[in-house]
C-alpha cells in the first residue's frame, strides 16, 4: 500500500480469531395485544335477535339515505362532494349499537353513515325494531341531516356545515371534519374531558386508511396511550385514499398494527360483517369504561363508488370491475339479511319489504 511521502510500503497483517459465541437473540412481544376477530355460526346462533334486526333496519335506512344523496347530488342540489358510504354501513351500525348518547364521536369528510348510526341509537337507545324503523323521531334524524347536506336552515347547523359539516351535540355527534385526521386529535380532547369528570363515557374517531400515516393521527395515538384516555381509533379500511391504494403508501398495510407501538390494545375485523364489528367494540368499550385507556378497531371495509359522486372507481381506473364485484358480495346488509332468514328471525319478505320502505 501506499505511504506518506508516497513511499509504498507493506503493513504486516494480523489474523484475528473469530470467537464461537454469537449474540443471544430474544424475540420480543409487544406490551398490548393485536387480534384478528372472526365470527363463527356459533356466534350468529347466539346473538341477540333485537340486536341484529335493529343492525339490519338501521344499515337499511343509511343505504336508502346515501342513495338519495347521490340521485340529489346528480340533480346539482347538493353543493360541494359527495362523499357517499354505501356498502360501509356494517362497520358504522356494529360500532354505534353500543354507544350511549353521552358517548362522543366525530369523523371524516366519509361520515354520513357514522352520524346517522350515532343518531340513530340516541333516539331510539334500545335498538331500530323493524317495525319502528319508521318512527317520527326516526323521520326527523333522516330529514334533518338531508337538509344539512343540501344546506337548508332545518339541517343540524342551519345548513351552514354541509355534508362534510355536521353535528349534533345532544346525540354526542362532536362535529364530522374535512381534514384528512382532523377530527382525531380533537376527539382525544373529548376522551379526556371524560377521564377529567370521572365518567366511564368514552369517545370514538373514525378515521379512513389515508388519515392513518398523518403525523396528528399517531402524535394522538401516543399522547392517548401516555394518558390512558377513553379514545377509541376506528379506521375503517376501505383501502382507496381517493385513488391510491393502501400498499402504495405503507409496507405494513394491515393498519391496526399501529397500535403495537404505542401499547395500545387493537383488533383487525371484517368490517362487512356487522356483528364482528359489534363484537370487537363491545371488547374495546370494556376496556375503556374500566380506565385501560385507548383501543383502536381497524374494518375491512369497501365503498362502492368513488372518491365523491356515483361513479365506480372502476371508472376511473384504479380498481377493476371483479374486485368491485367481489366485494359487492358480501354487502353488510345481505349478510344480516341472510343470517336473519337462516335463524328465521323475520320472514325474508318483511325484510325486502323494510329495505322498500326505507
Amino acid at each position: 500500500t501506499r505511504g506518506t511521502g508516497g513511499n509504498v510500503g507493506i503493513f504486516r497483517s494480523h489474523t484475528w480469531r473469530a470467537t464461537a459465541r454469537m449474540p443471544e437473540i430474544v424475540d420480543l412481544m409487544p406490551a398490548a395485544a393485536w387480534r384478528e376477530l372472526r365470527t363463527t355460526p356459533d356466534d350468529w346462533a347466539v346473538a341477540d335477535s333485537a340486536l341484529l334486526e335493529s343492525m339490519f333496519a338501521s344499515a337499511s335506512l343509511i343505504r336508502a339515505f346515501e342513495e338519495k344523496v347521490l340521485e340529489l347530488a346528480g340533480q346539482g342540489l347538493v353543493h360541494g362532494p359527495a362523499h357517499s358510504a354505501i356498502g360501509q354501513e356494517g362497520a358504522a351500525v356494529g360500532s354505534a349499537a353500543l354507544m350511549r348518547s353521552s358517548d362522543r364521536f366525530n369523523g371524516s369528510h366519509r361520515a354520513h353513515h357514522q352520524f346517522l348510526a350515532k343518531a340513530l341509537r340516541h333516539v331510539a337507545p334500545a335498538g331500530l325494531a323493524p317495525d319502528g324503523a319508521f318512527a317520527p323521531a326516526v323521520r326527523d334524524v333522516a330529514g334533518k341531516t338531508l337538509s344539512e347536506i343540501l344546506g337548508l336552515a332545518d339541517g343540524y347547523c342551519k345548513g351552514r356545515g354541509g355534508s362534510m359539516h355536521l353535528r349534533w351535540a345532544e346525540a354526542g355527534n362532536l362535529g364530522t371534519n374535512a381534514i384528512v385526521g382532523g377530527g382525531v386529535p380533537w376527539a382525544a380532547g373529548s376522551a379526556w374531558a371524560h377521564r377529567h369528570a370521572g365518567t366511564d363515557d368514552v369517545a370514538i374517531t373514525y378515521f379512513g386508511d389515508g388519515a392513518t400515516n398523518i403525523g396528528s393521527v399517531l402524535e394522538t395515538m401516543n399522547l392517548a396511550a401516555a394518558w390512558k384516555l377513553p379514545l377509541c381509533f376506528f379506521i375503517e379500511n376501505n383501502r382507496y385514499a381517493v385513488a391510491t391504494s393502501v400498499e402504495e403508501v405503507t409496507a405494513e398495510p394491515r393498519l391496526s398494527a399501529r397500535g403495537t407501538g404505542f401499547a395500545i390494545p387493537s383488533w383487525k375485523v371484517d368490517g362487512m360483517d356487522p356483528l364482528a364489528v359489534w363484537l370487537a367494540t363491545r371488547d374495546a368499550m370494556e376496556i375503556m369504561r374500566n380506565g385501560g385507556g385507548p383501543t383502536i378497531i381497524e374494518a375491512d371495509v369497501y365503498r362502492y363508488f368513488h372518491q365523491n359522486g356515483a361513479l365506480p372507481g372502476s371508472a376511473f381506473g384504479y380498481r377493476s370491475k371483479a374486485e368491485e364485484a367481489e366485494w359487492r358480495r358480501r354487502d353488510p346488509i345481505d349478510r344480516l339479511a341472510r343470517e336473519i332468514n337462516e335463524r328465521q328471525l323475520v320472514r325474508a319478505e318483511a325484510l325486502e319489504a323494510i329495505r322498500q320502505r326505507a
